[in-house]
């Protein structure tokens, strides 16, 4: 294994699973993870929570989290889960808050992969 998936394992990826999902193509996994830092979502994501508009902030991180899913990258699956269940409970205040978390697991991925 790549010192890049070795590093994500490490940071709590399911490296494994989802290169079993990729029918065990590693170097498909590394093509879609060295495109992951190019996502739009955040910037959206930040745009909606800095204008105020919920409902486009609700549908960027939930769409981030379906990016984060699809790569294995657990723990920013969780920052976006913290701030949809608060959606999805009315605590609109709560989870725009929750952009600084969101950003900063995101970042901390980014930086991960680029730096390999």
């Amino acid at each position: 294994m790549s010192e890049l998936l070795d590093k994500l394992e490490d940071m709590g990826a399911e490296v494994e699973d989802t290169v079993d999902r990729l029918m065990g193509d590693e170097e498909l996994y590394l093509e879609y993870l060295e495109k992951f830092p190019e996502n739009q979502n955040i910037l959206e994501l930040r745009k909606a929570v800095d204008a105020g508009d919920s409902e486009t902030a609700m549908k960027e991180v939930h769409s981030l989290k379906g990016v984060a899913l699809n790569l294995g990258l657990l723990p920013l699956v969780d920052v976006c889960m913290d701030m949809l269940l608060d959606f999805s409970a009315g605590k609109t205040e709560e989870a725009m808050v929750q952009i600084d978390s969101v950003e900063a697991a995101f970042k901390e991925w980014v930086e991960a992969i680029r730096e390999n």
